[in-house]
């Protein structure tokens, strides 16, 4: 931030100078303030307030913000403009390959995030062909099928998720696809001493409640006002401490943090790319009913691939 001063006719007027860096070109929104210079208490009064209109007016739309600085949010809009600008240039087979191979690697790490023993010819098969899959195929096509719906702008309710859920694991059917659990389960974190895992410091709630506690998540989801990283970030963490299903929970709230972002024009988010520091955020945030540790790691990687990305492209 810079209060700059321009002399026109020997008179001096004051601006608001507020600057953010994508890669390595600066963006600068400017505020006239006055002719008086500002003091320091109003300064930051009209800079609070300045931020608010930036992201209004990069967003189309206003946005709360709870987790994240305005600074990041206005960071993150830019970056999205940036992204959404250099897609728009790709020619069409550019623009087919990286949604083929953003939708196949995210796949890909997806399942093997949950020790899914499918490799990368399996998903590429999968994602080639739709007959005559072997099984390890067929899952592969199964989340495949769910990253597609996710794209479709669809409303997020019960039926969805009940959808999504039995589509991702239709090839485990001990597993009850589509259906809400009716047993308690036990969230655990890998323990070198313990090959079942040590229990995390959260146990989800009885299965009793999970019908009103769906419901109260779909709710808040339709109402929420917030900026696309935080309300995704959220939805992830809420989610998941419902923990509505026996199985596939992280793949539903990976799928769900994509949807949000998705319909927002933000690109697919590989969000389990780097697998630890991604369980580390999500047990932090759930352990202590605190998802402002997984909301900063959703945005520490939407910088940290949308970076690739135009690094990558740009030229």
């Amino acid at each position: 931030m810079a209060l700059r001063t321009k002399t026109i006719n020997g008179k001096k007027y004051y601006y608001l100078d507020l600057s953010y860096f994508v890669l390595n070109k600066s963006k600068t929104f400017s505020k006239y303030v006055g002719t008086k210079k500002p003091l320091i208490n109003k300064i930051a009064k009209i800079e609070y307030s300045f931020k608010s209109e930036i992201i209004e007016k990069l967003a189309g739309k206003h946005y709360d913000n709870k987790l994240i600085s305005k600074d990041d949010l206005i960071k993150a809009l830019l970056f999205r403009k940036a992204f959404n600008n250099v897609f728009s240039l790709l020619s069409g087979a550019q623009k087919r390959k990286y949604e083929a191979d953003s939708t196949i690697l995210f796949t890909l790490t997806t399942l093997t995030t949950e020790d899914v023993s499918v490799g990368l010819r399996d998903v590429q098969n999968a994602f080639e062909k739709n007959k005559q899959l072997n099984m390890r195929e067929q899952i592969s096509k199964n989340m495949l099928n769910a990253v597609e719906s996710i794209k479709e702008n669809r409303v997020l309710d019960k039926k969805y998720l009940l959808e999504l859920h039995k589509t991702i694991m239709a090839s485990f059917e001990g597993k009850n696809p589509g259906r809400i659990r009716k047993r308690q389960v036990y969230l655990h974190m890998q323990d070198t001493k313990n090959l079942l895992g040590k229990e995390i410091a959260y146990r989800p709630p009885h299965y009793s409640k999970l019908n009103k506690l769906i419901d109260e998540f779909v709710g808040w989801y339709k109402s929420a006002r917030l900026n696309p990283i935080e309300k995704a970030a959220l939805a992830h963490y809420s989610l998941y401490r419902i923990h509505p299903f026996l199985d596939g929970n992280k793949r539903i709230c990976r799928l769900i943090l994509n949807k949000t972002l998705l319909d927002e024009g933000f690109p697919l988010l590989n969000i389990s790319a780097k697998k630890e520091r991604y369980f580390q955020s999500l047990i932090d945030s759930v352990e202590k009913g605190a998802p402002k540790k997984l909301a900063e790691f959703t945005l520490k990687e939407f910088f940290r691939q949308t970076k690739e990305f135009l690094a990558l492209h740009e030229t």
